[in-house]
């Protein structure tokens, strides 16, 4: 029997690649005519033939090589051949086995194909050989290691043949890399591309914008065209000018952008495409099959944000106890969002790793902050919204809310509608909440400090632990609540901002909420400068902070005793407000008073700055932002502007209550540090650890474990994903009963990422793509984006890590990343270029507030540049021109 196009395949047989054929001319493709001989065709050939030996697989290819077609099937052929023109128009012959082109098995290349046949006699004898071909030797092999049966349903597809200038294979989904696409194409017929012959051209699109993100073109010097005067096909030289040219027209990238994107869908599975442009530059699918290779999850580790709080290289122990800590708050967050207890267990693979730790880097796992979005209402939103407060410079949008139909929408409404409500609820308990929050914080925060750590036993150690894991890391809803409100508000604001019609209403944000004097991040600030005045009323205090003898300390304590009290008391109620706060390894100025001093020193060497805060220094431009949109919200009126007048008080609003609430967040990780610091040096005086520091480079389950936490204790171990464990720490828990075996092996491994160079960006898979060099100065130019203008010139001092230098006073300090513990030292600084920080943080918040010229997102920065060579800087324009060095 045969069958067409036009008829469809029915019941019949027809195999993987024709049945391929039917569905792509249903979604609408254009499909070169076809006809096919289902496997029906051949199955009396074969009906009684045996399968049990090889010898019996012999026979059965010789049979399908001796078919002759019936009188019907020779004038069906006849009919349908004439009908395309043929012999003019020449047929392919392909295989079309039951099997081949499934989702798991492909059969790719294993079968016969015959072309440019322009007889009816070399069309039926290729029938008989391309069904035989289902027993080659190549495609019995396949079955054994695939663990299929032996036996072979082969059916055939006599084809129209495309006049080919151009061949190839499209992947709609690139399994080496998931976001793109990849197309490999040549001149001519495809065949030397698909048996790799030849080297074809290669493209590689972004699949979300049909964007080219890289491509190769291959020196193209043969192709495969038809005779005319014989079957099969022939090579031929290509002109000398065609032979670098990119095989495919932008337009035509474009097209197949389209296609591969309608086929994915249409098909709901990645597919691998061979398609023609024939000589008059129509596209032509010649197949589509599934791809069977497995597509990865693209994972997407970014940590553009969260470097500010967790700078450079971090230690085992940090990460492991600040990916605890987010899965606790976030767990909160869903049950003040009234998620389902149930739902909430089946959350925890994503709440458990939304970080990942990438050569030492602390990441946010963003496949799993998306996930956690999907829970609120009006994803794409707050998705927006998120990634603008993470710092994104590029979103991710393989992770999607499902499909639903209206029906199933319809349902979950009310469930999506109580938790917008539950969470505007939060917002407005806030006013309460929030103080009630820092009251009874600062109940367990003076008692924890009362208590003297260095006489406790490991027991108590465990059981203080635990009490601040209960008491406090267990109730921090209220500050998750609020970076909800400041997410959702600053969002709102932007869209409220760009629908009145300002063109740049980012820029005009930032310069608006630098009015705000009175953020608590800042009073760390003030009080500094108020010591640092006070110092200079102390005959030869100041001299003697600013020689700096080894023991500052003490000779401060003995020598001013009334300012010792000052500084002791300005140490216990700030004193973990340090570069590098949130890091446990961290040494801060309650471990060692001699930081406080260094901060003082900086200021002592410059002029008396106690009154950088005063509003004088920013009304030049914070003033003009407030007239802006004063004038803006006058133009407007009526409701738009008494919506955008009540978004920007809440937004202001959410951002002080949130400065003061991740002072308490400063704190809370502060007590930690201490309490792991008194384990360090209990361990370390039985001599378990070589030194008390080296508690770092345990996680806290083995730290608990070493503790003698009994089974249960213990912080709940948080299981590692299957993921390449270069993501991860190579060495997560500890194989080795001496502990001192395992540190080593850290230190050794974490002294190796400490040269490692990290991109902001990782994805497993990683794209292959050759990198980008590193980017260098452009005639000595380095461009960013300004935060507050000025133009100064002086001294670079470049800041990688918390333990260089910070001798910043009348400095243009150069740093890869800043944090709340910056704040002390910003009032010294002459200005401040950070190399990855969004706008928002609230380090930039303080620097627009004490006036200090500021420029983020500076590519390289702290790569390009070396502490002592100098530059001038145009905060307005975000540059940094570097200055020739002096001769001689």
């Amino acid at each position: 029997m045969l069958l067409t196009e036009t008829t469809g395949p029915g019941t019949n047989a027809v195999g993987g690649k024709a049945r391929g054929l039917y569905q792509l001319r249903a979604a609408g493709v254009a499909v070169p005519n076809f006809a096919v001989l289902p496997s029906e065709t051949f199955a009396p050939l074969l009906a009684h033939l045996p399968t049990a030996t090889d010898a019996d697989l012999d026979t059965r290819q010789q049979a399908l090589r001796a078919f002759q077609p019936t009188d019907a099937e020779r004038a069906a052929l006849q009919q349908v051949l004439a009908g395309w023109g043929f012999p003019a128009r020449p047929v392919v012959v392909r295989s079309s086995v039951v099997d081949e082109d499934g989702a798991d098995n492909s059969f790719a290349g294993l079968m016969d194909s015959f072309l440019n046949l322009t007889t009816e006699e070399a069309v039926w004898a290729a029938v008989a050989e391309c069904a035989a071909s289902a027993y080659s030797a190549r495609a019995r092999a396949y079955r054994q290691q695939r663990g299929l049966p032996p036996v072979a349903l082969p059916g055939v597809i006599v084809q129209v043949q495309v006049a080919a200038r151009t061949s190839g294979v499209l992947f709609s989904t690139w399994p080496e890399y998931p976001p793109e696409m990849a197309i490999h194409a040549l001149w001519g017929f495809g065949e030397a591309l698909v048996s790799g012959a030849q080297q074809p051209d290669e493209f590689y699109l972004r699949k979300a914008t049909g964007e080219v993100s890289y491509q190769q073109i291959a020196e193209k010097t043969q192709q495969l065209t038809a005779p005319s005067t014989t079957s099969g096909l022939a090579a031929q030289p290509v002109a000398a000018d065609a032979q670098l040219t990119p095989s495919l027209l932008p337009t035509e990238l474009t097209q197949l952008h389209a296609l591969g994107q309608h086929l994915e869908s249409a098909f709901g599975a990645p597919q691998d495409v061979e398609f023609v442009v024939d000589t008059a530059g129509a596209l032509w699918v010649v197949q589509a099959r599934p791809i069977t290779q497995p597509i990865p999850e693209l994972l997407v580790f970014d940590n553009s944000n969260i470097q500010e709080s967790y700078c450079g290289v971090t230690t085992p122990l940090t990460f492991s106890f600040a990916r605890r800590a987010y899965a606790t708050v976030y767990r909160q967050t869903m049950q003040a969002l009234g998620v389902p207890p149930a739902e909430v267990a089946a959350h925890e693979p994503v709440v458990t790793q939304l970080l990942a730790l990438v050569q030492g880097r602390i990441y946010y796992n963003i496949n799993n902050w998306y996930r956690g979005l999907l829970l609120l209402p009006s994803f794409q939103q707050n998705k927006a919204d998120m990634e603008r407060m993470m710092g994104l410079e590029e979103p991710v949008d393989f992770v999607q809310p499902p499909r639903r139909s209206r029906l199933e929408q319809l349902r979950s409404a009310p469930r999506q509608a109580a938790n917008l409500l539950r969470l505007l609820a939060a917002f407005a308990g806030l006013r309460r909440g929030v103080p009630k929050f820092q009251t009874q914080f600062a109940a367990a925060y003076q008692r924890f400090y009362s208590l003297p750590l260095a006489q406790l036993s490991q027991a108590e150690l465990l059981a203080e632990k635990t009490r601040l894991d209960t008491e406090l890391l267990a109730h921090w809803t209220t500050p998750i609540i609020n970076d909800f409100r400041v997410m959702m508000y600053n969002g709102r604001a932007l869209r409220g901002l760009r629908a009145a019609g300002v063109a740049q209403p980012e820029e005009l944000l930032r310069r608006y909420l630098a009015t705000d004097q009175q953020l608590a991040s800042v009073q760390p600030v003030h009080r500094l400068l108020k010591l640092a005045a006070e110092a200079r009323t102390f005959p030869g205090l100041a001299e003697l902070v600013r020689t700096w003898p080894a023991t500052i300390a003490e000779e401060v304590a003995q020598r001013y005793p009334a300012f010792h009290l000052a500084v002791q008391d300005f140490i216990a109620e700030y004193g973990d407000r340090t570069v590098g706060e949130l890091k446990l390894e961290t040494t801060t100025m309650r471990t060692a008073p001699t930081i406080f001093y260094q901060y003082l020193r900086n200021l002592l060497m410059g002029p008396d700055k106690t009154n950088a805060l005063e509003p004088a220094e920013g009304d030049a431009v914070t003033g003009a932002a407030t007239a802006e949109i004063a004038g803006l919200l006058r133009q407007r009126g009526g409701l738009q502007g008494w919506a955008l007048t009540r978004t920007l008080g809440r937004l202001q609003d959410a951002i002080r209550q949130r400065e003061a609430l991740r002072l308490e967040r400063t704190r809370l990780f502060g007590m930690y540090r201490s309490l792991y610091r008194a384990a360090g040096r209990q361990l370390a005086a039985q001599g378990r650890l070589s030194r008390a520091e080296d508690v770092f480079y345990l996680t806290e389950d083995e730290l608990t474990a070493a503790l003698g936490a009994p089974v249960g204790l213990s912080s709940p171990a948080l299981p590692l994903p299957s993921v390449p464990a270069t993501i991860w720490l190579s060495s997560p828990t500890a194989t080795s009963p001496d502990l001192r075996v395992v540190v080593a092996a850290r230190q050794q491994e974490f002294a190796a990422y400490e040269q490692a160079e990290v991109p902001t960006r990782v994805t497993v898979p990683a794209s292959p793509h050759r990198m980008a060099p590193p980017l260098a100065a452009t005639d000595g130019l380095l461009q960013g984006t300004g935060c507050f203008p000025g133009i100064v010139e002086g001294e670079v001092l470049v800041v990688r890590r918390p333990e260089d230098d910070l001798s910043v006073a009348g400095k243009i300090v150069c740093a890869l990343r800043t944090d709340p513990g910056w704040a002390t030292l910003f009032p010294a600084c002459k200005a401040v270029v950070i190399e990855k920080g969004s706008s928002l943080s609230h380090s930039v918040i303080i620097l627009r507030e004490l006036g200090i010229p500021t420029i983020i997102n500076v590519p390289g920065l702290t790569r390009q540049l070396q502490s002592g060579q100098r530059v001038v800087l145009d905060g307005q324009a975000g540059t940094l021109r570097i200055q020739p060095r002096p001769a001689g």
